[in-house]
């Protein structure tokens, strides 16, 4: 479960402001329903596990294999599978990109609840009211940002947890090139916006 900040983008003259922000959080509802389409297994993803299972004791291992009831050979690479939610019997085949299976998961699931804020308080700082003219905003950085063409951008989980970590946790860790980069994004897309208005939402997902 992940709790992020998003920022909407909406003309100025918008005037119910809730339903066009409904509308274009929409497409990226985790619940949404799709036509079935193939999802392949990520090779990348299952290396990726299995060498985060590899740093793991025998002990905890055996323990993984136990409780998941894993058999045959390869167990690594089956635990792996099984931390992605990948499942043997739910192979529907295999063509040239490799093992896939059907689904009508939303594939651009970003949310499964959002709050507005109102307000936002700043240590030291004034606080924020929104909605807000996007020219006016302080140096904000949010996790996401949709513009009035429905378009979504974000940091991506592990940049969000460097963030958290520094600002909430009070972490030393220095700020990256890719937090850095992030930044710039954000401010460039905002001032193409600066006459919008921006809308503070709090997700969930």
């Amino acid at each position: 479960m992940t709790h992020f900040k998003a920022l909407v983008i909406l003309p100025q003259n918008t005037i119910n402001i809730r339903e066009n922000v409904a509308e274009l959080l929409s497409p990226y509802y985790s619940e949404l329903v799709v036509e079935p389409y193939k999802e392949y297994l990520n090779q990348s993803e299952v290396q990726a596990e299995i060498q985060n299972l590899s740093t793991l004791s025998k002990e905890n291992i055996e323990e993984l294999i136990e409780e998941y009831e894993v058999y045959g050979d390869n167990l690594l690479e089956s635990l792996a599978k099984i931390k992605l939610d990948w499942y043997e019997e739910e192979i529907a085949g295999i063509d040239e990109y490799g093992a896939y299976r059907l689904t009508t998961l939303n594939p651009c699931s970003k949310w499964d609840w959002y709050d507005f804020i109102e307000v936002e308080s700043r240590e030291s700082k004034l606080p924020i009211g929104y909605p807000c003219r996007v020219a006016d905003l302080p140096n904000i950085v949010p996790y996401a940002l949709i513009t009035p063409n429905g378009q979504w951008y974000e940091a991506g989980a592990k940049l969000g947890l460097q963030a958290f970590k520094r600002i909430c946790l009070l972490d030393n860790t220095q700020v990256n090139e890719e937090e850095v980069s992030w930044d710039l994004e954000v401010q460039k897309i905002l001032a193409s916006y600066s006459d919008y208005l921006a809308v503070a939402i709090h997700c969930h997902i």
